[in-house]
């Protein structure tokens, strides 16, 4: 049986938002703040959550570029 592999690495990640800076799409500020629509995400992650008792792991906001110590692959970051 063949395990699946992740589409993208956290290296991958971080790779394409330091070229976004470089290019100045945006800036590091710009990435301490989750999108709206990650905003919304979490919220009714949070809803449904609750509603239906669920006491686990919920997803985190990171500035990828801000927390390069922090990373870790078990975090789970939506």
């Amino acid at each position: 049986m063949r395990k699946l592999k992740r589409t993208y690495s956290i290296e991958d990640a971080i790779r394409v938002l330091r070229d976004g800076i470089e290019k100045g799409y945006w800036t590091l500020e710009d990435l301490d703040n989750p999108p709206p629509g990650t905003k919304l995400t979490f919220a009714e992650y949070r809803r449904y959550c609750s509603t239906q008792g669920f006491t686990g792991k919920t997803p985190v906001y990171k500035n990828l570029l801000r927390d390069l110590e922090d990373n870790q692959e078990d975090d789970f970051i939506l």
